[in-house]
């Protein structure tokens, strides 16, 4: 398991099927991105953080800073 900085830091995704996995906070977050990428014949789907991301469209501070 990652930790949530690490996850925050936007280098680390988390298959959906791990997405259990993710801490609770991260469903409270605006930055909680998903991105499917197809796999042998099979889509697979992928969560990551933007927190980190230059262009993204918000300044909101994420719930796991504002803890």
């Amino acid at each position: 398991m990652i930790s949530v900085d690490e996850f925050r830091s936007g280098q680390y995704s988390v298959p959906m099927i791990d997405a259990d996995t993710l801490p609770e906070v991260c469903w409270r977050c605006v930055y909680l991105q998903y991105k499917g990428f197809s796999v042998t014949f099979s889509e697979s789907l992928y969560y990551f953080c933007a927190y980190f991301w230059p262009d993204k469209l918000t300044t909101t501070v994420p719930p796991c800073m504002a803890e």
